[in-house]
């Protein structure tokens, strides 16, 4: 995936080259954060998990010195977007959210974080050094 200059998103659709997934549309607001501009909705399974217009991620919470390794963007959109949206949630999210109506556990969130990586051509290797950071230092970013 290319580098996109974050600063410069403002009601943009940011596209992944390689994604089979559709992109979503995107506001930089500053301070390492980003707007979703429409509800983007995703398909797991039976469910379809929507988040809303307006929610607020910080894309992949990849510290800054490790971006040489792994930037933010290069680990797709959409996976790190939803992730963050059920970590918001953990065990109770809004109604309507997600239909039918489930739940997900923290360990099913990391592994549709790694799904929707893979669904939108992030390289194996970026795939499993995420899973394990989200799974080491996750923790206190899950709210039940």
């Amino acid at each position: 995936m290319n580098r996109i200059d974050a600063r410069a998103l403002e009601n943009d659709v940011v596209d992944v080259a390689a994604s089979r997934l559709p992109p979503p549309l995107l506001t930089w607001i500053g301070d390492g954060r980003w707007r979703l501009e429409t509800d983007y909705a995703y398909r797991d399974g039976e469910a379809v998990i929507t988040a809303p217009a307006g929610f607020q991620f910080d894309l992949s919470s990849v510290p800054r010195v490790l971006w040489w390794l792994i930037a933010p963007f290069e680990l797709s959109i959409a996976a790190p977007l939803l992730h963050d949206f059920l970590y918001l949630y953990g065990a109770s999210p809004p109604a309507g959210s997600i239909e039918p109506p489930r739940t997900y556990t923290r360990a099913e969130a990391d592994r549709l974080f790694y799904g929707i990586m893979r669904a939108e051509g992030v390289p194996g290797w970026r795939r499993m050094l995420s899973l394990a950071a989200v799974r080491l230092f996750g923790q206190n970013a899950w709210h039940n």
